[in-house]
C-alpha cells in the first residue's frame, strides 16, 4: 500500500456491468450513516443515540456528466444496475527527497437502483450538467485492489478491514 499525501483525483470512469464504459464522470459517493436507537433508563445519565453496528440508513450515489447521452440514459431503466467506478489518486511521497508523485488505484463497485435523473440545463455555450441519483444496495471499495469496505444490504454484510460486523462469529 502506498503511503504519502493524497493531492488530487485524475477522474473517475464509470462502467456498466463491468464492460460498457460510460465515460468520465463526477461522482458523489454515499454518506454512510448508521441506524441508531435511543437508549435511556436506570444507570444512564440522560439519553444516548446509540449507533447499531453494521446497520446503515439509505445510501445514495450521484453521478454527474457534462451532457446526457444514450448510454447514460439507460441507467434510468427500473432495475438493478452494476456500476464500477475506476480512478487514480495522485499521492506525493513526502518521504522521498525529490517528492515523487505516485498514482493509487481506486475502484468502487456498486449495485444500485435508479431514483431519478436531472437532464440538466440547456444554456448556449455551456455544458448541460446532467445528474442521476441511485439507491445503493451493495458497495465495495478497493484501494490498490485491496478491499477496504463491503456493504451488502441483502446479504447481511458490513465488512471493514476483513471483519463482518453483522456476523456474530467475526464480531463477538
Amino acid at each position: 500500500m502506498l503511503g504519502g499525501i493524497p493531492t488530487s483525483l485524475q477522474g473517475f470512469s464509470v462502467y456498466v456491468d463491468a464492460l460498457k464504459e460510460l465515460g468520465v464522470v463526477d461522482i458523489e459517493l454515499p454518506n454512510i450513516q448508521f441506524m441508531t436507537d435511543t437508549v435511556s433508563g436506570s444507570g444512564i445519565a440522560g439519553e444516548i443515540d446509540m449507533p447499531i453496528a453494521g446497520l446503515t440508513q439509505g445510501m445514495q450515489i450521484k453521478i454527474k456528466k457534462r451532457s446526457p447521452n444514450m448510454q447514460f440514459s439507460t441507467l434510468l431503466a427500473p432495475r438493478t444496475h452494476n456500476l464500477t467506478f475506476r480512478g487514480k489518486m495522485l499521492v506525493e511521497d513526502s518521504g522521498h527527497p525529490l517528492s515523487k508523485s505516485k498514482a493509487r488505484n481506486i475502484r468502487v463497485v456498486a449495485n444500485v437502483k435508479p431514483k431519478g435523473k436531472n437532464l440538466g440545463k440547456g444554456e448556449v455555450a455551456k455544458s448541460m450538467e446532467t445528474e442521476a441519483e441511485f439507491e445503493v444496495i451493495s458497495l465495495l471499495v478497493f484501494m490498490d485492489e485491496i478491499p477496504t469496505l463491503h456493504i451488502d444490504k441483502f446479504n447481511n454484510k458490513f465488512v471493514v478491514d476483513g471483519i463482518n460486523y453483522l456476523d456474530e462469529d467475526d464480531f463477538l
